[in-house]
């Protein structure tokens, strides 16, 4: 394999001796963020892409590669002193194999993805779920330091999680622990309005709204709803909406928030986290809002009582825990 270091065409470097950088590649169904993360880990360079994974997976392996290319020239490295790439993959992975098991916004099935990236990186790659590698950077730098036990939920297209126990991040024996969105909330409601995920992301919350906002009501939430070239209502129209008041949607976040505080009221019962934290683009967009909007259900119903101690708290990483989540698997991996 050929990929471009810091601008021009070279075969792939041997890593060096005392490589001191860690990549880590945050992959999402639309977007990937690739991060060069330095031993005090700082992102001292980074590079963001589009996946474009309707172009096959062999595109979306040259783009990871050219984006690890750019993220060294933003930080101004060779690729020699990078010592390990780390990936968090929209995906099920079977964690032993390196294998995303499935993938549904790239089409994936049993991609080995790990051993395709060391062929074309030349690196160890430490392959995990996306948001199992967010909950991971938010427990060890961000919200989560210096906790054991932390459930960390990821709100925005869809809603995924992660669990760490006892400071370790938890699988599961399939591989799918922390499947928070396809938890089933409402057995009998109509498809579409059943599981975490169709009610309390912001696709869900979207669509509901679809059926409450007339197409002859005056606002950019109207408008966006309703206008078939440019249907997409993202968490910053949907966070401005609300605090405007807008009646509609103060409903429908409010019932979203009401549901997920259930959900992790119940998570919490089972699990005794000592904190829990919330990312995604809707709790970044909605902030403390969203936050204290899932608290109240979350006391109301959590047991027992001493469980309301339990923290919820927004991100600290924002979209960065991702990269730095994969980085420090990498790392951990390969010391």
């Amino acid at each position: 394999d050929r990929v471009r270091r810091n601008g021009r065409p070279s075969t792939l470097a041997p890593m060096a001796k005392q490589a001191e950088f860690i990549v880590g590649i945050d992959l999402g169904g639309t977007k990937m963020h690739v991060g060069i993360v330095d031993r005090e880990d700082r992102i001292v360079g980074e590079c963001r892409r589009k996946t474009r994974g309707d172009g096959g997976l062999d595109m979306v392996l040259d783009r990871m590669v050219e984006a690890v290319d750019r993220a060294c020239d933003d930080a101004g490295i060779d690729f020699d002193r990078v010592a390990a790439v780390g990936v968090g993959a929209p995906s099920a992975i079977d964690h032993p194999r390196g294998v995303a098991l499935r993938a549904v916004n790239l089409g994936w099935t049993d991609v080995p993805l790990r051993t395709l990236l060391e062929k074309r990186l030349d690196r160890p790659v430490a392959l995990d779920n996306d948001v199992n590698v967010a909950a991971w950077g938010e427990s060890r730098l961000g919200a989560g330091r210096g906790v054991s036990t932390m459930l960390g939920v990821w709100v925005g297209t869809g809603i995924g999680g992660g669990l760490v126990l006892d400071g370790v991040l938890h699988r599961g024996h399939f591989f799918t622990a922390g499947e928070i969105g396809q938890m089933v909330i409402a057995a009998s409601a109509p498809p579409g309005q059943r599981t975490v995920e169709e009610v309390c992301s912001r696709t869900g919350m979207v669509n509901a709204l679809r059926g409450l906002v007339g197409r002859d009501e005056d606002s950019p939430l109207a408008r966006r709803l309703h206008d078939a070239k440019r249907s997409h209502v993202g968490s910053s129209l949907l966070a401005e909406s609300y605090r405007a008041r807008h009646p509609a949607v103060r409903s429908v976040v409010d019932h979203a928030a009401e549901r997920l505080g259930l959900v992790l009221a119940n998570l919490a019962t089972v699990l005794s986290p000592e904190a829990i934290v919330l990312g995604g683009g809707v709790t970044e967009a909605l902030g403390e809002t969203w936050i204290e909007l899932v608290r109240t259900p979350f006391r109301r119903w959590v047991f027992p009582d001493s469980m309301r101690r339990c923290r919820i708290e927004a991100s600290t990483l924002g979209d960065h825990a991702g990269v730095l989540g994969a980085a420090l698997q990498a790392r951990d991996a390969t010391t």
